[in-house]
């Protein structure tokens, strides 16, 4: 069954927008895993914990891309591998696009390390489609600053994310197959029904 992903700068609304089309799955008779990054899994709470620590030194670029590679590895076999297998849609918030976005093109993690431990990690299991949620980060900032969520990311405070954002955009003109850029700063209906008839249009959701 299909395995979709959802990316983009933190207050792109990939978490709305994921809920959004599980609830429209199950509207139409689909079983759907919901599931995020890198909280799923047995490790993900743990690795998010050191994650948004504060401590007194920053975790490099290499660091942080082992760490969630490691709840990444737990996450593929314990909850995205058998949903796919039960023939359920997996739903992600963030995979392995957004370590290449954060770690790599915006930091200094090598690509090399960043394909060798995806291979790794992941193996065949990668998403049938990805939605890059695009907004201008200013935008973005101003939701993440109202949305009352729970501990940030400390790095967050040193991230480039104009940077972050061009990482995503370079995925889907390099991965035209899979990606797809949706205009995340409209209203979350609009969003939403445009991913829906990408997902209707993707050949992966039982036509009429």
């Amino acid at each position: 069954m299909p395995f979709v992903s959802f990316e983009g700068v933190d207050g792109s609304g990939k978490s709305t927008q994921l809920a959004r089309l599980a609830d429209w799955l199950e509207a139409q008779g689909e079983v759907v895993v919901r599931t995020k990054e890198p909280d799923g899994g047995r490790l993900g709470a743990d690795v998010r914990g050191v994650l948004t620590r504060e401590r007194g030194f920053s975790l490099s670029a290499v660091e942080e891309l082992l760490l969630v590679a490691a709840a990444r590895h737990d996450h593929v076999r314990e909850v995205i591998r058998p949903g796919l297998d039960a023939g359920q849609w997996v739903l992600c918030d963030r995979f392995v696009d957004s370590t290449f976005a954060l770690q790599v093109h915006a930091a200094d993690a090598p690509e090399e390390l960043f394909r060798v431990v995806t291979a790794a990690v992941v193996g065949h299991t990668f998403p049938d489609l990805t939605f890059i949620l695009d907004i201008d980060p200013a935008r973005a900032a101003s939701r993440r600053e109202t949305r009352g969520a729970g501990p940030a990311d400390p790095a967050e405070r040193t991230r480039d994310f104009e940077k972050i954002r061009q990482g995503f955009r370079l995925l889907v003109a390099t991965e035209s197959r899979r990606c797809r850029l949706i205009d995340a700063d409209q209203d979350t209906s609009a969003v939403a029904l445009a991913i829906q008839a990408e997902v209707r249009g993707s050949g992966l959701f039982p036509q009429d």
